[in-house]
């Protein structure tokens, strides 16, 4: 079973533009090749300014490793300081395909 990352933020107007370049500038994270399988940002279309970010990793061990690496704390400090988490959530992955 894959397991992932939800996090759901909420940035400041001023700060959108800048926040999202943040995730097209910053580098790949080396386990990202062969055990990310998914990583998207969304915009609630109903609430600007508020994100969703998830990603999914092939497995537990990858996705702890990930959780501790510069790239990520680096997201979530460009959060912080551009806005704020409302949650941030670990996930079991059940992927169906069509």
């Amino acid at each position: 079973m894959q397991v992932g990352i939800e996090v759901l933020s909420r940035i400041a107007p001023e700060n959108r533009r800048e926040f999202i370049q943040s995730f097209k500038v910053l580098p790949h994270y080396e386990g990202c090749k062969n055990n990310c399988t998914y990583n998207k940002l969304f915009e609630d279309v109903g609430e600007m300014n508020q994100f969703l970010w998830v990603e999914h990793w092939g497995d537990k061990k990858a996705l702890e490793k990930y959780l501790q690496s510069q790239r990520f704390k680096t997201i979530l400090g460009a959060i912080e300081a551009l806005g704020e988490i409302i949650h941030f959530n670990k996930i079991n992955v059940n992927r169906t395909d069509n």
